[in-house]
């Protein structure tokens, strides 16, 4: 019955125009017909829950009954997080402001308000930056921000754009570690890093995977990004690059920089693990966190906390379905 449910909400949230430009590739590349695919998209959707987008960017239709039920699908991830995020314990994690305060010691960066604070206070807080971020307190998928080059703003201006956006959050923009940088110079870069707080309250690590920018200044999949596996062991990336537009081929290098994609190394991994897992134990209430890393030349900072964290930058990257790793949580 919770799958009809679902196959009901992909109808209505589905973006048709892309659905149709997947269709079409995998019919011109495969072979498989457009009224074929139709079926299995409800299929699949009825039988694990996959949303219609999934059932392209995890190429369900080149997989057996057997390999797709692997996968945690997005009617999965809805119920799984539910239970271990309840929906009333949330705010901490999908309001920035609140969390911002929760996981100060995390941040290492000057944070304000700046529909709240006053002109002087904002012309105190740019003193000696050269840009900064403004954006929405529950903003998400890398919309609702805004990089501000100092020079082209004053302080009045910034606060009557923050007020015209409703951007209540100003914060220093991030200067990223030199090898990040140089991996993918175009945007900020983040390490995607997932923790479940089991029930004996010690923290695993689910996974992790690096998020890139390409022409955009937002590594977000959504807004174009890529992502690649890496091993949770050592902070070396093991796989190659995808996107969610399945009409390109998978990027052994980052197509910007050249660099080579498999066997490039996190800065700090080790203080990545120990910063993560130290903020997964802070609080109880949300015991499965996406948690979006980012990396200065003196080490990692925390950017967010998601508690709806998305399994497709999990496991599309990884190439298989890792369901197995979520159902003990249940």
């Amino acid at each position: 019955m919770k799958n009809l449910l679902y196959l009901f909400y992909f109808l209505k949230t589905s973006d048709w125009k892309k659905l149709k430009e997947y269709q079409m590739f995998v019919t011109e590349k495969f072979g498989i017909s457009k009224c074929k695919q139709v079926l299995d998209v409800v299929n699949c959707s009825l039988k694990y829950g996959t949303s219609f987008h999934e059932y392209y960017y995890y190429g369900f239709y080149n997989k057996s009954s057997r390999l797709r039920k692997e996968y945690a699908s997005m009617g999965f991830m809805y119920e799984f997080q539910k239970k271990n995020n309840p929906i009333d314990k949330r705010q901490m994690l999908s309001d920035k402001n609140l969390f911002d305060k929760a996981f100060a010691e995390f941040m290492k960066r000057d944070i304000m308000n700046p529909i709240t604070g006053t002109v002087k206070e904002i012309e105190e807080f740019i003193d000696g930056k050269e840009k900064i971020v403004i954006k929405r307190s529950t903003g998400g998928q890398g919309k609702n921000v805004k990089i501000i080059d100092i020079r082209n703003y004053s302080p009045a201006q910034i606060k009557q754009e923050a007020l015209l956006l409703q951007f209540d959050i100003m914060e220093e923009f991030v200067i990223q570690h030199e090898d990040l940088q140089r991996l993918s110079p175009n945007s900020l870069n983040t390490v995607r890093f997932i923790t479940q707080q089991t029930k004996d309250n010690t923290i695993d690590i689910v996974g992790a995977s690096l998020r890139m920018g390409l022409e955009k200044n937002t590594d977000n999949l959504s807004a174009g990004g890529i992502a690649a596996k890496i091993n949770i062991e050592t902070g070396v990336i093991e796989s190659n690059g995808i996107s969610f537009d399945i009409t390109l081929p998978v990027f052994v290098e980052h197509p910007v920089s050249h660099v080579k994609l498999i066997g490039f190394q996190i800065p700090y991994w080790e203080e990545v693990k120990e910063m993560c897992i130290k903020a997964a134990s802070k609080y109880s209430d949300n015991k499965s966190i996406g948690w979006d890393v980012a990396i200065k030349s003196d080490g990692p900072l925390l950017i967010e906390g998601n508690h709806d964290w998305g399994a497709r930058v999990w496991q599309m990257p990884a190439g298989k379905g890792m369901k197995h790793l979520l159902s003990r949580y249940l």
